[in-house]
C-alpha cells in the first residue's frame, strides 16, 4: 500500500505549496505507526518535485504515482511507481514503473 497516491500534476500541486512532504509524514505516522525521519522528509522535499515536474513537462501530468510503496510479505518500500497507459511506445497498453532514490541514510 502506498502513503500517497495520485496524479502527478495534483502531487506537483501539493508539493509546490509545501505540503505533500507534511502529507506523507501524516500517512507515515497513520500507516506505519511511526515518524517518519528527518533526513527522509528532507529528501520528500528535496527529490519529489523535480520528478513530479519533469512528468508533467513531458505531458504525463495524469499518470498515477504511488509514493512510498510498502511490498507485500516485506518491510521494504519503493519510493515512487508510476502506473498508466500513456507512456510510448507501448501502444496504449499498461505500464509500470519502479523507482529508488536511496537519497537518506535514516530510513527505516
Amino acid at each position: 500500500m502506498a502513503l500517497i497516491r495520485g496524479s502527478a500534476r495534483y502531487l506537483l500541486i501539493e508539493a509546490q505549496a509545501g505540503r505533500l512532504h507534511q502529507l506523507l509524514s501524516e500517512q507515515a505516522r497513520h500507516q506505519w505507526e511511526h515518524q517518519a525521519g528527518a533526513g527522509e522528509v528532507r529528501s520528500w522535499m528535496r527529490s519529489l518535485p523535480p520528478l513530479l515536474n519533469e512528468l508533467v513537462d513531458s505531458g504525463l501530468g495524469d499518470i498515477e504515482v504511488l509514493l512510498e510503496h510498502k511490498l507485500p510479505h516485506s518491510p521494504k518500500r519503493v519510493d515512487v511507481i508510476l502506473c498508466g497507459v500513456r507512456f510510448p511506445p507501448n501502444g496504449g497498453r499498461g505500464f509500470y514503473a519502479a523507482e529508488e532514490s536511496a537519497a537518506w541514510s535514516d530510513r527505516s
